[in-house]
């Protein structure tokens, strides 16, 4: 593949390469009307073979962002002490004032609060403490969502999680209980909520990746998963600011970062999981993420017994398709900067994994339709609970 040619392309924001061309990976792109003769010619020079798998991404983010009626969203939504509705994406703040709710309909549960530094638009980022009626300084577990802006089914699914974790509990479910009684549990529903804003305000924008730092009269935004202090600037990164994965001028520029740094420090002594959470792909992958070797942390074989079992949980839920690995197995490169690993390299042993939820690769990849909301984080709930048990003091 001629690399400076595809290379150019990216950088300047003229094609969004969804997968990335990866050896024995296929790849997926979005090229816009303008460039997609040029870029069929420039495959079929390098023998390159190619599906099209989608003529109009418009249709796709329309369809993505149908609505369920009023009417079926109050009849779901019975069973919600709070009155939250799981069955349409939310806006931001659509999303706090649930948080809020829920707050109010657990209060011995569930602490709302906000992390300390606001985004570059001024926006406070929320986060949820949920811990059960047993002894304090339990061990932590934390977990992130939406760092990456387009990948609306993780808040939604951390949302949904928050609430049916406080009505299993309050319903004395076993396993709700042992969850709370055991961990005290941290979710940052939308860590990037600038990001995640704009891709709500027009349909234009559904494909924002990074956060919303003015950089240049050209550039807007840093990769806030290559932002961490993992390896960082080494591999899977672009020093084009312009580029989908530029990952900032350091490590926690971003307060967005610097925000799930403190939270992680303030439980330093207790943590002993941190989950990223993402879309799409139906992975659950494991440290290390930036090594191109596919090397592995010396707790390598308790994460692959625990991510097993967690894998299995998701695919019996719903018989969900999901894959376990590595980085390098699963995606077949390394991503350096990654909030995994760099909670893994500030905490030994920790247990660390990134999740890709729903869809499968080549289906309707960002655009997930609000009908598969619930099942999603039915899933995702499912390998919560089959992982809690198994997790070993550090």
């Amino acid at each position: 593949m001629n690399g400076l040619f595809f290379g150019s392309l990216c950088e300047n924001h003229q094609i969004d390469f969804w997968r990335e061309p990866t050896p024995g990976h296929n790849a997926t792109v979005m090229v816009p009307p303008t460039l997609l003769n040029i870029f069929k010619y420039k495959l079929d020079q390098q023998g390159i073979s190619y599906v099209v798998h989608h003529e109009n991404v418009q249709e796709m983010v329309d369809a993505g962002s149908v609505r369920t009626p009023v009417e079926e969203v109050t009849r779901r939504s019975q069973a919600s002490r709070a009155g939250v509705d799981h069955y349409n994406y939310h806006t931001y703040n659509q999303i706090a004032n649930y948080l809020t709710k829920l707050r109010r309909a657990y209060p011995a549960l569930i602490k709302l609060s906000n992390l300390p530094y606001t985004t570059y638009e001024g926006r406070l980022v929320n986060f949820v403490k949920m811990r059960g009626y047993t002894r304090a300084n339990k061990s932590a577990i934390i977990i992130e969502a939406g760092i990456h802006a387009r990948e609306w089914i993780a808040p939604a699914t951390v949302l949904w999680v928050i609430e049916q974790l406080a009505m299993e509990y309050t319903a004395n479910d076993a396993t709700a209980r042992l969850m709370l009684d055991t961990y005290d549990w941290y979710f940052i529903p939308v860590t990037n909520p600038d990001g995640y804003e704009y891709t709500h305000r027009n349909n234009s924008n559904r494909l924002w990746r990074k956060n919303k730092r003015y950089i240049s009269a050209r550039c807007t935004g840093v990769d806030l998963n290559r932002n961490f202090d993992a390896m960082w600037g080494t591999t899977d990164i672009s020093m084009n600011c312009a580029s989908d994965i530029y990952p900032g001028t350091g490590p926690f520029s971003e307060p967005e970062t610097a925000n799930i740094r403190d939270l992680f420090e303030s439980q330093y002594p207790n943590v002993i999981a941190y989950l990223s959470v993402h879309a799409y792909g139906q992975l659950v992958m494991v440290p290390w993420a930036y090594s191109v070797t596919g090397s592995r942390p010396p707790n390598a074989a308790e994460l692959d017994r625990v991510a097993l079992k967690v894998t299995e949980a998701l695919i019996n839920r719903h018989g969900t398709q999901y894959t376990h690995g590595t980085v390098k197995k699963l995606i077949g490169k390394g991503v350096s900067g990654s909030s995994m690993d760099w909670a893994l390299q500030r905490r030994a042993n920790l247990y660390t994994m990134a999740f890709e939820l729903r869809p499968a690769i080549g289906s309707v990849n960002f655009f997930l339709p609000a009908s598969e909301i619930v099942p999603t984080a039915g899933e995702f709930y499912a390998g919560l609970k089959a992982m809690a048990p198994e997790l070993t003091e550090i």
